[in-house]
């Protein structure tokens, strides 16, 4: 990313961090005035978002410094930690709400209040629904892996406040029939609904991540188009018999080529740069978070590649 880019990007962080805040306060403030287990275990999402939030804006900062000796990959490793501990502490949100609510329809659920309900599903809905907007728009804008991942976040936060509104439109209406006696069971049992909803992204990002930590192969599709591209764009590679290595360590795209040399090739560092050049150029189309290396079979002439510093 170039620094406007970088500019750009944290500003809208900002702005999302800034939306964080308000609907967090604004949660808790409804939580203190029911007993409803959806706006708690809503208001207990928007605390660990905050939090997350300006975990995520530190990180944006970290991605515009270049790689070091302590960071040869840079630190891009730090958004798939991230994404571990925000999709863990919602999972923890939603077993919380979940035990709850259980709690709640075998003790006997409280009064539901649906005048406060409806102001709440609706104040948060039109709040999530401007902050989705924005932030999407600058996701798109500035090809933004953060924005794009914050940007569905807040779309499926809209998605869980109109499932709030249906919960308390059905509540309501429940009330004008021979079943009011259920009414107050609603929320808990859409509360229920509701976590099991929340915490399914959650716990496929978690797994993702997981996965992204560890040093693993990346899927054949993506491995087969990577192989394809640098064979149809670096013709001059084929003449040493590439040997690929396609994997994901720590949220980095590395591919590591094997190249067969023999000691008389006089055109090695005139090639080696061309391949690596155009390398680097195919990986930024597909990841900016990316590293190429290469191996060579003759150590002699890995030694001369390490004097000559290619």
């Amino acid at each position: 990313m170039t620094t406007n880019t970088h500019k750009s990007e944290y500003k809208a962080l900002l702005f999302s961090f800034y939306m964080i805040i308000i609907l967090m306060i604004g949660s808790l403030f409804f939580n203190e005035l029911t007993d409803s287990n959806i706006i708690e275990v809503d208001a207990g999402s928007y605390v660990i978002s905050a939090i997350i939030a300006l975990v995520t804006i530190y990180i944006s900062r970290l991605k515009e410094k270049p790689k070091d000796p302590d960071h040869p990959l840079g630190f891009s490793g730090y958004v798939p930690i991230l994404n571990l501990i925000r999709s863990f502490m919602i999972i923890l949100i939603c077993i919380k709400g979940i035990s709850e609510s259980l709690g709640s329809i075998y003790s006997g659920p409280p009064v539901t209040n649906h005048t406060i309900m409806f102001s709440y599903a609706i104040l948060t809905f039109l709040l999530n629904s401007i902050a989705f907007f924005i932030i999407n728009y600058n996701g798109k804008k500035l090809n933004s892996a953060l924005l794009k991942t914050d940007a569905l976040e807040w779309k499926t936060d809209i998605a869980f406040n109109i499932s709030i509104i249906l919960a308390v439109f059905f509540s309501y209406v429940l009330n004008f029939t021979k079943y009011n006696t259920y009414v107050n069971y609603v929320d808990p049992v859409f509360c229920i609904l509701f976590s099991l909803a929340m915490a399914y992204y959650p716990i496929k990002l978690f797994t993702e991540n997981v996965q992204l930590l560890s040093v693993s192969s990346i899927d054949k599709v993506l491995q087969d188009q990577i192989i394809l591209t640098f064979k149809e764009h670096i013709i001059v590679m084929e003449k040493y018999d590439p040997t690929y290595s396609v994997l994901h360590v720590g949220g980095v795209l590395w591919v590591n080529i094997e190249l067969n040399v023999s000691n008389d090739n006089i055109d090695l560092p005139k090639d080696y740069l061309i391949i690596k050049i155009k390398g680097e150029k195919i990986l930024s189309e597909i990841t900016p978070d990316n590293k190429i290396s290469f191996s060579f079979n003759r150590k002699r002439i890995s030694k001369v590649l390490v004097n000559n510093k290619l």
